[in-house]
């Protein structure tokens, strides 16, 4: 795979069934939550939320190791080359690999830790697996905080899903 300045392949759907066949504790946040809550917007990678305990992390990087990781926010894109103890430390990790980005955040503004948007998120089946994904209320509440435009009209598109769900705040 080249590792120039293009974004790789996205195969999100092959990315998240080896991270949940591995074990790997996440809740999925993002674009991918919001495809599946019912949005048709597009997203480009996989967002997730997950403990940073050296465990995960081993876990995590057990199924991402073989798939070349490059930290893609870092000028030069250097190779993944630490240990899974030192990555533990980190507050998120921004990847590429050759099935694509995946940023794995350990909180998600403005909600609290990982532990809280598990603790309220919905089991789905996702690429015929099921996991955890952001709840609807939670999700609208993360892009009403980060408030590009392009999280403005997701937001919005997902509070019309939540009405004709008949669902409310909360």
């Amino acid at each position: 795979m080249s590792f120039s300045a293009e974004r790789p392949t996205q195969d999100t759907p092959e990315l998240l069934r080896r991270l949940l066949d591995a074990g790997v504790e996440l809740v999925v946040v993002g674009g991918v939550a919001a495809v599946a809550h019912g949005s048709a917007q597009f997203t480009k990678d996989l967002d997730v939320t997950a403990p940073f305990a050296v465990e995960n992390i081993e876990r995590l990087m057990g199924v991402l190791r073989p798939l070349a990781p490059r930290f893609y926010q870092t000028v030069g894109r250097p190779p993944v080359n630490r240990s899974d103890a030192q990555l533990a430390e980190f507050r998120n990790l921004y990847l590429q690999t050759d099935l694509g980005i995946i940023d794995v955040l350990s909180s998600v503004p403005p909600l609290e830790s990982y532990a809280t948007i598990a603790s309220r998120a919905a089991e789905l089946e996702l690429f015929a697996r099921k996991c955890l994904v952001i709840s609807l209320d939670d999700l609208i509440e993360v892009k009403a905080y980060v408030g590009r435009p392009k999280d403005k009209l997701v937001e919005a598109e997902l509070r019309a899903i939540r009405e004709r769900l008949g669902g409310t705040p909360g």
